[in-house]
């Protein structure tokens, strides 16, 4: 079956709400991280020109997955996935995300990790024309609860690995490199269509999971698992990472 995927631009007014303006002067904000949905990158200009207005520089990169600057994907959330250099990550103030929904803008705080500043995120909603705001405190708790995961997948016995058959997120070869990296480790190899969250509980001698499949699974979903999650890419750098962080 072939699939044709198709963009679907926001045909509607793009700019800064007043709410976020507001925001932005009353913070003294200078300098902000731009990015923005699919359905509104290519629509920028007016919010280029509100911030230049502002004399607030803007800063952006090309995510991982994406086709063009300062577009971003939801599942562009690991640690180096914007491509930004430490000067930048230090220079932005706040990031600034244009478009609706969480799902999008919950990406630019799981790339924070391992930030020893982290900075908030704006969300300028130009279909509600609202703003809402990811504070600090919060993303710290976030960041902290995947890093406790970590932590736990680092002196785990014993590892269970989902595994879903989905088509494009499917990752069973990569997923056995684990038994290679981690000799001292028991992994159990879990293989289905799609995460049945209700039945991890069943193996109650797994002492923490480890994930294959979308990687927002392994930050959107802690709370699901009482034994903590991580993702793939992660635990193949575990080590590594908590080092780091």
């Amino acid at each position: 079956m072939e699939i044709m995927f198709l963009e679907a631009p926001f045909t509607g007014t793009v700019e800064l709400c007043t709410k976020t303006i507001d925001y932005l002067k009353k913070n003294s904000i200078k300098t902000v991280g731009l990015y923005a949905s699919v359905q509104f990158v290519n629509q920028l200009e007016t919010i280029e020109q509100q911030l230049k207005k502002l004399n607030i520089t803007i800063i952006s990169s090309k995510a991982d997955r994406t086709h063009v600057k300062t577009q971003l994907l939801g599942c562009d959330n690991d640690k180096n996935s914007l491509h930004l250099t430490d000067e930048q990550k230090e220079q932005i103030q706040v990031y600034l995300y244009i478009g609706d929904g969480k799902f999008h803008p919950l990406a630019l705080v799981y790339a924070q990790r391992g930030d020893t500043n982290p900075k908030e995120v704006l969300c300028n909603d130009p279909v509600a024309k609202d703003l809402k705001i990811m504070e600090v405190d919060d993303i710290r708790i976030m960041l902290q609860r995947y890093r406790g995961s970590l932590l736990k997948f680092v002196s785990a016995k014993t590892v269970g690995v989902l595994i879903t058959i989905k088509p494009g997120q499917e990752h069973l070869k990569p997923a056995l490199e684990l038994e290679k990296q981690y000799p001292d480790k028991k992994f159990y190899f879990f293989v289905d269509n799609v995460i049945s969250f209700d039945q991890l509980e069943n193996f109650n001698f797994i002492d923490v999971w480890v994930n294959t499949a979308c990687p927002r699974v392994g930050f959107d979903d802690q709370e699901k698992f009482m034994k903590g999650v991580v993702n793939l890419h992660d635990a193949l750098n575990a080590v590594e990472i908590v080092g780091e962080e």
